[in-house]
């Protein structure tokens, strides 16, 4: 299992890459993201219709490249909502 961190101020964190550069997997998922709602992780991954582990992935890849942000759900601790700061 991948464990990702959240520091206090990822919001801050500017992508390091341009968005052209990332993989077609990241694009799809980053255009879901779009409008800066949370979603998680079944709420994308059933809007692409991908294997799990693609979306995996490129949402880890979108979070080490500062586009996306992850945050806890604090009324469910079992879900993860990921975001565009």
């Amino acid at each position: 299992m991948t464990t990702y961190t959240v520091t206090p101020h990822q919001e801050m964190i500017e992508p390091r890459i341009p968005e052209e550069k990332l993989p077609g997997s990241a694009r799809a998922v980053l255009e879901i993201l779009e409008d800066h709602e949370p979603r998680t992780f079944s709420e994308i991954s059933g809007q692409v219709q991908w294997a799990p582990r693609t979306v995996r992935n490129a949402l880890r890849r979108l979070i080490e490249e500062g586009f996306v942000v992850r945050k806890f759900n604090f009324s469910d601790a079992r879900q993860v909502y990921y975001m565009r700061p």
